[in-house]
C-alpha cells in the first residue's frame, strides 16, 4: 500500500538536506572565532546550528523559544541570531521570508564569514524554491568575489564550493559539479564536508559516464557518510551506483543493491529520494519480467511523486505502469497511464527548459559584463595614452592647460561618437534594415516578455501574422530591388497605423515577406479592427520599380489571441498561421477568422 504523506516540516528538511550543502558544512566552530560578550548564548546558538539538520522540528521549536527572549547586545550575536532565524523560516516553508532575512546579512553583515555564509544560504534557498536563475546569478557573483580562500575564511570557502557542486548538479552541469566537489576534497575538509563532496563527485562522474568509476569508490562514499551519520548523501550515492550498474547491463546486481539499500533510503524520509528509488526499482523489476512487483513499486513512486520537487519519478513510474497495462491487454489503464506519463514528461521537459534558460541568461550576463570591462579597460588605456601625449607636449602652464582642454573635448567627442556607434550597432542587431521592424529574434524576446507580463496581469493579448500576397511575382518580374522597395513601403504604411489609446504594439519581420504584430491589452473586436486597418494600409502602400512601373501589393492576415491560444508565443504563432492560411484560401487581401491553437482544440 502507498506510504502515508510525509509531514511538511520533514519534507522541507529533506529538501534542505539534498539542496543545502554550504550552511551545514561551515559548522558551529566558525561561529566562535572571537570571544563573545555572552558565552552561554554563543554556545546555545552553536548547538542550535548543529541541530537544524539532525532534528529540524526540535530546531524550529527551540529557535522560537530563543527568539522570544531578550535580544543580545553584541552586534555579531544579533546578526548570527537573524541567520539562525532565516534557517528556521526555510524549514517552515517560508522561502521568501528566509531570503528577506538572510539577504541583508549577505550584503552588509559585520563579519566577512557571516556575509559569505548568508550568501551561500540565499543561493541554497533559491535552489529549494526552484528559482534556478536567481540562485545561479548569486552563486556566480559569490564565486567571482571569492575565487580562492582567504585567511580565516577557509571553512566558508569550502562551503561555497560545496554549494556550487550541489547547485550545478541540480542544473545538469555535471562537469562543473565534479570540479567544485574536487576543490572541496582538495582543501582538507572536515569528515562531514568530505562525505557530501565525495557523494557529489561519484554522482557527477556517474552522470558523465566515467568508465573509471567502480564499486570500490561507491563503497568508500557509503563508509564515509555512514561514519558521520549523513544518510542522505549516502542514499544519493547509492542511487547513482544503481544507475551505474544498470548502464553497464548488470541488472541483477543493480536490483540486489537497490533492494539492500532501499530500507536506508526509506529512512531518510526525503520524498524526492524515495520517489526516485521506487521508480528506479520499478524499472529494474519490469526489465526482470516481474510485472506484479514492478507495478507495486511504481504505484509507491507515483504516490510519493506528489511530494517531490521534480517530475522525473512520476514520468519513470507512469511509463512502467503503461507498459504493464499494455502487455496485459488493459487498453483503458494503458491509455490512462500513457496520458499521465506524457504529462509528467512534459513537466520534466519544462523543468529542463527553465534550467537551460537560467544557465543561458547568466552566461549572457557574464559575457556582457566581461565585454563591458574590456571596453572600459580600452577606454582607460586610451585616456592614459592621451594624458601621456599631453604631458609630453606641455611646454608651459598655459600650453598644458590648452592641451588638457583640447584633450577633454576630443575625449568627449570620441565618447559621444562611440556611444552613437554602439547604439547603431545594437539597433542593427535588433531591427530589420528594410522595414524598421524588429527582426525575428528580437521580436520573439520582446513578445515573450510582454506575454509574461500580460499573463501575470490577466490582460488579453492579440497576435496577427501577415504575409504579402504574390510577393515572389514582384521579385521575379521586377527584380529584388523592386521587392525591397515594396518591403520598405509596407513597413512605413503599417508603422503609420495609429495604436489605439491605452494599448501597446510590437512589430516584427519574421521571414522574407512574413510579419507579426503583437497588440495588448486588446480584446478580439479591437484586434480585428486594428488588423483591418493594417490590411488597408498595406493595400494603399505604393512603390515604384527601377523602370518606373507602379507596384501594388496586398497582404493576408491571420489573427488570434490569448483567449484562443493562451500566452505561449509558439502557440499564438501556430494559431495565427492557421487563420492566415484560411485568409489565403478564401481569396487573400483579408483578415482570416480567429482560430484556436492546437492545444486548445485538444482540450
Amino acid at each position: 500500500m502507498p506510504r502515508p504523506p510525509i509531514p511538511l516540516l520533514e519534507r522541507l528538511a529533506g529538501l534542505a538536506r539534498v539542496a543545502v550543502f554550504a550552511a551545514a558544512a561551515i559548522g558551529a566552530a566558525a561561529v566562535v572565532a572571537e570571544e563573545p560578550e555572552d558565552a552561554a548564548l554563543q554556545r546555545e546558538m552553536a548547538r542550535l546550528f548543529a541541530l537544524r539538520t539532525v532534528d529540524p522540528p526540535a530546531f524550529v521549536a527551540q529557535m522560537r523559544t530563543l527568539e522570544s527572549q531578550a535580544a543580545p547586545t553584541a552586534l555579531d550575536q544579533q546578526e548570527y541570531l537573524r541567520f539562525l532565524t532565516a534557517n528556521r523560516l526555510i524549514l517552515e516553508g517560508r522561502a521568501e521570508d528566509a531570503i528577506a532575512t538572510a539577504l541583508p546579512l549577505a550584503e552588509s553583515a559585520a563579519s566577512p564569514g557571516l556575509r559569505l555564509r548568508a550568501g551561500a544560504f540565499v543561493v541554497n534557498v533559491h535552489g529549494v524554491a526552484r528559482d534556478a536563475e536567481a540562485g545561479l546569478r548569486r552563486l556566480t557573483a559569490l564565486l567571482e568575489a571569492h575565487p580562492e580562500a582567504r585567511p580565516g575564511l577557509e571553512a566558508e570557502q569550502r562551503a561555497l564550493w560545496g554549494t556550487a557542486a550541489t547547485f550545478h548538479f541540480e542544473l545538469g552541469q555535471y562537469g562543473l559539479s565534479l570540479a567544485f566537489a574536487e576543490r572541496v576534497l582538495g582543501a582538507n575538509p572536515a569528515p562531514r564536508d568530505a562525505c557530501f563532496a565525495s557523494a557529489y563527485r561519484v554522482m557527477a562522474r556517474q552522470a558523465l559516464r566515467d568508465p573509471a568509476l567502480d564499486a570500490a569508490q561507491f563503497a568508500a562514499v557509503d563508509a564515509q557518510c555512514s561514519a558521520v551519520r549523513e544518510y542522505v548523501p549516502a542514499a544519493l550515492a547509492s542511487l547513482a551506483h544503481v544507475r551505474h550498474l544498470r548502464a553497464q547491463g548488470r541488472l541483477d546486481e543493480a536490483m540486489a543493491l537497490l533492494m539492500d539499500r532501499l530500507g536506508a533510503i526509506d529512512s531518510t524520509r526525503v520524498p524526492r529520494l524515495l520517489a526516485e528509488a521506487y521508480a528506479l526499482d520499478a524499472e529494474l523489476l519490469q526489465a526482470a519480467r516481474r510485472p506484479a512487483d514492478a507495478r507495486r513499486q511504481a504505484q509507491h513512486a507515483v504516490a510519493l511523486s506528489a511530494q517531490a520537487p521534480t517530475s522525473l519519478p512520476a514520468a519513470m513510474a507512469e511509463k512502467v505502469l503503461y507498459e504493464i497495462a499494455r502487455s496485459e491487454g488493459d487498453a483503458a489503464a494503458a491509455l490512462h497511464h500513457l496520458q499521465r506519463h506524457l504529462a509528467a514528461s512534459q513537466a520534466l521537459a519544462e523543468e529542463d527548459r527553465l534550467k537551460a534558460r537560467a544557465v543561458a541568461a547568466v552566461r549572457s550576463e557574464i559575457q556582457q559584463r566581461r565585454q563591458s570591462l574590456a571596453l572600459l579597460h580600452e577606454r582607460h588605456r586610451a585616456l592614459a595614452l592621451e594624458a601621456d601625449a599631453a604631458r609630453a607636449r606641455s611646454m608651459s602652464m598655459a600650453l598644458a592647460a590648452g592641451s588638457l582642454a583640447l584633450c577633454a573635448l576630443l575625449l568627449a567627442g570620441w565618447g559621444w561618437r562611440l556611444m552613437r556607434a554602439e547604439r547603431r550597432f545594437r539597433d542593427r542587431l535588433q531591427r530589420d534594415a528594410l522595414t524598421g521592424f524588429a527582426n525575428r529574434a528580437h521580436f520573439a524576446r520582446t513578445a515573450e516578455d510582454a506575454l509574461a507580463r500580460a499573463e501575470r496581469r490577466g490582460e488579453p493579448v492579440a497576435l496577427c501574422t501577415f504575409d504579402l500576397d504574390h510577393f515572389k511575382r514582384i521579385n521575379d518580374r521586377h527584380g529584388h530591388l523592386a521587392g525591397d522597395a515594396v518591403l520598405r513601403a509596407v513597413g512605413i504604411a503599417v508603422a503609420a497605423v495609429p495604436v489605439p489609446a491605452g494599448m501597446q504594439r510590437r512589430l516584427g519581420r519574421i521571414g522574407g515577406e512574413e510579419f507579426a504584430l503583437l497588440l495588448w491589452p486588446a480584446t478580439a473586436p479591437q484586434a480585428q479592427a486594428h488588423a483591418e486597418a493594417c490590411r488597408a494600409a498595406v493595400a494603399g502602400a505604393g512603390a515604384t520599380s527601377g523602370a518606373g512601373a507602379a507596384l501594388a501589393v496586398t497582404a493576408s492576415f491571420g489573427l488570434t489571441g490569448s483567449w484562443h491560444a493562451g500566452y505561449r508565443l509558439d502557440d499564438l504563432l501556430a494559431a495565427s498561421d492557421r487563420s492566415l492560411y484560411r485568409a489565403k484560401s478564401e481569396g487573400r487581401d483579408r483578415v482570416g477568422p480567429p482560430l484556436p491553437g492546437p492545444a486548445r482544440e485538444a482540450a
